[in-house]
């Protein structure tokens, strides 16, 4: 029957054929393709004027893994008889092409090795607020005293309102010192926007500015926009690994990077590209093995070299920002300069895999500076990038240069930069920093203050060092498990002493311990030396022990030291104890508590100049809707939880988290924001006559926000298992229809089972099974924490 079935599919179509060349129109032929003889799996899109002269268009081509040439137009069609190299033969009856090419017609086939995107998860906000509070208080004892004295008090403050339409955040520090006299020093405060479909993120208020390595970010106060790649947890932003080879014939190709395999495809024959292999950043070496059916194996070694410091093509990175500079942050003479407006601008594009520009503007009250910059990949060995920005000021004119490189060898690790600046060299930073306050105390709210470009020794002292060159290398070590690493930082200053400074450290870990030492020498006018030491030592579960030595300006210290670290789950505990032995001795022991309230600290040392003992408590209230709760800092995102039950589990990402309180609620504090977070409730507690709708929620918060996710379990819904029998006495048959009081359809399941809700007190059934059709009437009484169960015989 097939065979007769494709004999006439045949016929037909070699009539169709015959028929539309007769009348000379272009016919249009879907056709199996074989190249050279093999497979390829693939229906391609053909046309031809006669019936036996084909042409294809050139992305049709490509499909199929040939070389059509460059600047052809994917409207044109192109003649299969006018590639050279190419032959190829037409089965009118079978549908079917068999081409011949040569290896100069083969088109790379490109395969993506990046894990499959999921697309963009909806981010939520809703309507809230969170006060992330510290609690800190001290005190101390002279020595010789009889009891403690009161050092001072305070609270560090940091509070948001947040809605779908942004984050409004307000941070200050509440002081009350020793001697009775209180203040009050604001920190910061926006208001941030940000927007996933583009990725960028406006702020208004107090912020940062942008720039890279060469350049040196100001505080301000005014308006900023900035690309935020974080936006989208999986935008990878670098330029990824890439592999190639060529296949002779049909094969399995298998990549590993440092001996791990992370890819593995099946690609036909001729040549192949691998882009975008996950690797780690720095360098290291992808082997490709290609498999054929016969299992012969060819390997290839790859070396790479990736870092964050390029741009995937096309990829655009922006800082921009207009306001007033800020001096004196988070002291009382906190200020914006009221007379020197300044602007700021950071620019990145990546352009190939190998290359990344850069540019940086800024200008204010007599000062303009830019610069441009490069970022270079050079081959597999490492990244070189390079800077030059000059300005102009009432000082003069400057330059600055700015070279640096990161390579790897094999296990040798080698980064290096120089910064130089020439002239008078000039940037917002030290303009900044030339603030004067005229001998009136800023006010910890909102002061503006004047410019003086004539503080000659603030300007020395703010201007950009006239040199700092670094070098550090650092490798494991062939013959020992340790490694080892040192560096040399010179330094010159605008003003002052330069300096230079030598270290070198040594590191391994121990079948008992881990052991690391560190020595530095500093070689310039004030000559120094010194060394530590160190050796810890697991003691049981996660308590750890060390002790080390330091040794520096004749000074020798002897250190001891058990701690346990401080879960992050309530109701772990942590704990610290320190003895130091050298000129004196000193001591120290603190203890740390975590509930779901917050965290607790409290610490105590002692020395020669007395004894100072400290108390904290670090926690945050948080609101949403009309609900309150007091929890552990909350840095990120939140989700409240409702259940409408008490003491229902909540697990996050499949770990318990908590169980709701009495008011069926529970606050969840870290959650990852912009990123997919699984939420589920734990069905084991619920009432037997609970229903839910569902038991799990993915959700992606918006940055600093809470979301509300409604696991609401209902237990009034006037439910009840019926067992359905027939007129036989015997269960309806699983899989029949039935109604309740002629507007509820469920379905039957085995032994005549239904489960069905919304019950009144008389009810009337009806059901519809391969015998026929059948009714009767029931009444319901529901009952509290129970399932009920009602059997019914229809007739």
């Amino acid at each position: 029957m097939n065979a007769a079935c494709l004999l006439a599919m045949s016929t037909l179509a070699a009539a169709l054929t015959l028929s539309n060349q007769a009348s000379g129109a272009v016919q249009q032929l879907q056709l199996e393709v074989f190249i050279n003889g093999a497979p390829t799996n693939q229906i391609a899109a053909f046309v031809s004027t006669d019936g036996r002269h084909l042409g294809a268009k050139p992305d049709e081509l490509r499909d199929l893994g040939l070389d059509p040439g460059k600047g052809r137009s994917n409207a044109a069609t192109i003649m299969l008889d006018n590639i050279k190299g190419l032959a190829y033969r037409y089965e009118v009856a079978e549908q079917r092409i068999f081409l011949t090419i040569g290896n100069g017609l083969r088109g790379t086939m490109s395969y993506d090795a990046a894990p499959d995107h999921e697309a963009s998860p909806d981010i939520q906000a809703g309507f809230g607020g969170v006060l992330n509070y510290n609690l800190f208080a001290a005190s101390r004892q002279e020595p010789g005293a009889s009891g403690f004295s009161f050092s001072g008090v305070s609270t560090t403050l940091d509070a948001r309102a947040f809605s779908p339409v942004g984050t409004f955040g307000q941070s200050a520090i509440l002081r009350l010192a020793d001697n009775g006299r209180t203040d009050a020093l604001r920190l910061d405060t926006a208001y941030t926007y940000s927007d996933p479909a583009t990725l960028t993120t406006y702020q208004a208020g107090d912020a940062i500015s942008g720039g890279f390595a060469w350049t040196r970010p100001i505080r301000i106060g005014g308006l900023q926009a900035r690309r935020n790649f974080g936006l989208r947890a999986d935008l990878i932003t670098q330029p990824l690994a890439s592999v190639s080879g060529s296949a002779a014939v049909p094969s399995t190709v298998d990549v590993y990077v440092n001996d791990l395999k992370t890819y593995s495809h099946t690609v036909d024959t001729g040549p192949f590209q691998i882009t975008d292999i996950p690797v780690t950043t720095g360098g290291g070496e992808a082997l490709v093995v290609l498999r054929d059916a016969a299992g012969h194996e060819t390997r290839t070694s790859v070396p790479f070299y990736a870092s964050p410091s390029l741009l995937k093509p096309g990829l655009f990175d922006f800082s921009l920002e207009a306001g007033l500079p800020r001096h004196g942050y988070a002291t009382t003479s906190d200020a914006y300069a009221a007379n020197q407006p300044v602007i700021s601008a950071s620019l990145r594009k990546g352009i190939y895999d190998w290359l990344t520009l850069e540019s940086h503007a800024e200008a204010g009250k007599d000062l303009v500076n830019g610069g441009l910059g490069m970022a270079v990949r050079t081959g597999s060995l490492g990244i070189a990038s390079f800077a030059l920005a000059g300005s102009r000021s009432e000082a003069g004119n400057g330059l600055q240069s700015y070279a640096s490189f990161e390579i790897r060898v094999r296990t040798l690790s080698i980064n290096a930069s120089s910064q130089m600046t020439f002239g008078s060299y000039d940037d917002l930073a030290s303009v900044t920093d030339r603030l004067q306050d005229g001998g009136t105390a800023g006010h910890a709210f909102l002061n503006l203050l004047s410019f003086d470009p004539g503080a000659a020794d603030a300007s020395s002292r703010s201007r950009p060092p006239k040199m700092v060159n670094s070098i550090s290398v650092g490798t494991p070590l062939s013959f020992d498990s340790g490694s080892i690493s040192a560096s040399y930082i010179d330094l010159t200053p605008a003003c002052g002493e330069s300096s230079r400074i030598l270290t070198a450290s040594y590191s391994r870990t121990l079948p008992f311990g881990y052991l690391n030492a560190t020595a530095f020498a500093e070689l310039g006018g004030r000559r120094n030396a010194g060394l530590f030491a160190g050796l810890s030592i697991p003691i049981g579960g996660d308590t750890m022990a060390s002790t080390a030595i330091s040794a520096a300006r004749g000074r020798f210290d002897v250190i001891a030291d058990v701690s346990k670290p401080l879960g992050e789950e309530p109701g772990s505990l942590g704990w610290r104890a320190s003895v130091t032995q050298g000129r004196s001795a000193e001591g120290s022991a603190a203890v740390s508590y975590r509930s779901s309230h917050g965290r607790a600290d409290a610490d105590v040392a002692r020395s020669n100049s007395g004894t100072t003992a400290t108390a904290q408590f670090d926690g945050a209230i948080a609101t949403m809707g009309s609900g309150i709760f007091l929890t552990d800092r909350i840095d990120d995102s939140f989700a409240v939880i409702e259940t409408g039950l008490p003491n229902v589990g909540v697990l996050y990402e499949n770990r318990p988290s908590g169980v709701t309180d009495a008011k069926g609620r529970l606050l969840l504090p870290r959650l990852r924001s912009y990123q997919r977070n699984k939420i589920a409730i734990d069905t084991t507690n619920l009432p037997v006559d609970a229903d839910v709708a569902t038991t799990q929620d993915v959700i992606a918060p918006a940055d600093r926000a809470g979301v509300r996710v409604d696991f609401r379990v209902r237990t009034n819904v006037d439910a009840a298992v019926l067992i359905l029998s027939g007129p036989d006495g015997q269960p309806l048959e699983a899989g029949s229809h039935g109604t309740i009081n002629g507007n509820q359809d469920f379905v039957i399941g085995y032994d005549g089972r239904a489960y069905v809700k919304g019950l009144a007190r008389e009810n009337i059934v009806a059901a519809e099974t391969a015998k026929g059709s059948c009714q009767a009437a029931f009444g319901y009484t529901p009952k509290a924490n129970g399932q009920v169960v009602i059997p019914v015989a229809c007739r």
